[in-house]
């Protein structure tokens, strides 16, 4: 549906130039929620504004089915935006507001008022249609700007951060939200954000990316599974890094009391395990053994994290399960038996690092 080609963008001129984005390119199947993430400063809002069509590309194509609207004005696109402030009009009902820009265009008002209440429907507010949308909660104020931006059709639905001035539980909540709305409405969602855990919980694929440039795009398990390089390895989740070597099929650690084959060019590499992979106790057959020292426990509820050094300092974290017994699983400065399964680990590149 949507194919970005090469676009690059810069801002100002000379040496003093700015590159944001650096010749960019993928594409976004119709119907599908695609999310940009990233730090701040990456490119991600950047990228987003070049497919509204509020900043001209510096280079590049942008074609949507077939045709390059790179240089298309805003209001000629299928597409709309819902921004991280949400600017809806405190002096409007919540129905006024949803049918604004309706209104603007010189729709019929039958065909307005059969819109709105539609979108309101669509976005569980139509109790609340008479309300003034200043008297609103956060979370229903998104709400209300999801079903404006959804009364026009687009295309493309483009959302730059809507969730970040919402308190925790309700980013929860307005994630489910936000994916029941997708596929209800079948629309193709761009979705730019910095949280990890509302890309991997909501999106189809993600597309992460660092320095204006695209480091992996995959599904959600795909990244946090097999991630491309240490960069998304560590902004996707939490993850241990080890050094280690490869030689001859074995791979190394300096700490370990065994090698474990693995298919890898000779060589030193970078080893990451996930914490909820480390396991305390007896190694099995297959698995590095290890043996470090807890230096604190850290309680999550549902999970404890246990943070460890082996005997050559690195640092290794380890998830472990609460049970319904309650207690701890290890004593701080208790030196226990560590075993890294097989199937767990990865091999990064240690120029990656």
């Amino acid at each position: 549906m949507l194919d970005l080609r090469n676009l690059t963008k810069s801002f100002g001129k000379g040496d003093g130039a700015v590159t944001a984005l650096h010749e960019v390119s993928f594409s976004i199947a119709e119907g599908e929620f695609f999310t940009l993430l990233g730090p701040s400063g990456c490119g991600k809002t950047t990228l987003l504004r070049l497919i509204a069509g509020f900043e001209p590309p510096s280079g590049g194509k942008l074609v949507l089915d077939g045709q390059d609207i790179a240089q298309m004005p805003p209001n000629r696109r299928p597409v709309n935006t819902v921004f991280q402030n949400y600017a809806l009009f405190p002096h409007m009902t919540v129905a006024e507001n949803v049918g604004f820009a309706l209104g603007a265009q010189g729709r019929p008002k039958g065909e307005i008022a059969e819109t709105v209440a539609r979108m309101l429907d669509l976005v569980r507010l139509s109790h609340l249609a008479q309300r003034k949308s200043g008297q609103l909660s956060g979370g229903q104020q998104q709400r209300v700007a999801l079903a404006r931006a959804l009364a026009a059709k687009p295309r493309i639905l483009l959302l730059d951060e809507p969730l970040s001035a919402l308190d925790m539980q309700l980013r929860k909540e307005m994630q489910v939200e936000l994916k029941r709305l997708q596929q209800e409405t079948g629309l193709t969602f761009i979705f730019v954000t910095h949280d990890q855990e509302e890309a991997l919980t909501m999106s189809d694929r993600i597309a992460v990316m660092a320095g204006g440039r695209i480091q992996q795009i995959a599904s959600p398990r795909d990244l946090y599974d097999q991630p491309a390089n240490r960069f998304v390895a560590g902004f996707i989740g939490e993850t241990n890094f080890l050094p280690a070597t490869c030689t001859k099929g074995q791979l190394t650690l300096p700490q370990a009391a065994a090698p474990v084959p693995v298919d890898h060019a000779d060589g030193p590499v970078t080893l990451m395990v996930r914490p909820e992979h480390v396991v305390l106790g007896e190694a099995q057959p297959g698995a590095f053994a290890l043996t470090a020292q807890v230096d604190r426990l850290v309680f999550f509820g549902t999970d404890t994290h246990v943070h460890l050094h082996l005997a050559d300092g690195s640092a290794l974290v380890a998830r472990v399960q609460n049970g319904m017994q309650g207690g701890q699983p290890c004593r701080i400065g208790e030196t226990v038996p560590v075993w890294l399964p097989a199937e767990a680990l990865r091999l990064l590149p240690q120029e990656a690092a």
